[in-house]
């Protein structure tokens, strides 16, 4: 029989990523229902009974934890579910035990055709309580507001939000805000699952604030140039331009 699925995620852009992916892979599968955040929801969770749920973790109003806390005191039966996050996948392994699975964003097709294959049948039941103590798990690993940097043997404090990109030259790693570029102490692939999805990495040597961005100018090789509001040029690889594209909705 063809694969029912549905799919909660706030940003319409991955939806249609997620969609066109699964529809790649597997054309038979048909999309029964999709919301954007978590009263839309809760009310696909009461109304449809797919095959497998695609979850974001991170949408309004209390993201999958608040969404799961409520089907839970209401009683409701839910399916399958496969976790689409940004989220690494140590901190992530609870799921397993949970009958859950999990994809990192960006989302890669292999992977994705692994959950499709292995989509476990209702009989092999959510540990629902499992699963909520997965979901904190998470939620310690939120994305930090501040960080510091050693300058002139002070210590400065700044805000990530204030930060438009990192890049790294000559085997440093600067980060770039309104107070000037200082060098951090950290690695863009430590960096990268840490800052998502507020952060894009869009070559091996820089990450961008998705808030940021200006424009985006496409070369026709595949690669391309990122202009961001305080002027600065960011290079994007050809490997990375497909998910940047899918992120702006340009995809």
């Amino acid at each position: 029989m063809a694969l029912r699925y549905a799919l909660i995620e706030d940003e319409p852009p991955a939806r249609s990523r997620l969609k066109r992916l699964v529809a790649e892979l597997d054309p038979s599968a048909q999309c029964i229902g999709e919301a954007g955040d978590g009263v839309a929801g809760l009310t696909l969770l009461q109304t449809t009974q797919p095959d497998l749920l695609f979850l974001d973790i991170e949408f309004p109003p209390e993201g999958a934890f608040g969404l799961l806390r409520k089907a839970r005191d209401l009683g409701l039966a839910l399916p399958p579910i496969a976790f689409v996050t940004a989220f690494d996948q140590h901190a992530l392994e609870a799921f397993r035990w949970a009958a859950c699975d999990y994809l990192l964003k960006p989302l890669e097709r292999e992977r994705l055709a692994e959950t499709l294959n292995r989509t476990r049948p209702k009989e092999a039941g959510l540990d629902l309580g499992l699963l909520m103590q997965a979901l904190e798990a998470t939620r310690r690993k939120e994305m930090p507001e501040r960080f510091t940097v050693l300058v002139k043997g002070r210590i400065l404090v700044l805000a990530w939000a204030t930060v438009s990109h990192l890049r790294t030259e000559n085997r440093l790693l600067f980060v770039h805000t309104p107070e000037g570029r200082f060098v951090l102490d950290r690695s863009l692939d430590e960096l990268e699952t840490l800052l998502a999805p507020r952060f894009f990495r869009t070559h091996r040597s820089a990450m961008v604030a998705m808030d940021a961005i200006q424009e985006l100018v496409p070369d026709p090789g595949g690669t391309g140039e990122l202009r961001l509001r305080d002027g600065a040029r960011v290079p994007v690889s050809r490997e990375r331009m497909p998910d940047l594209r899918a992120r702006l909705g340009t995809a």
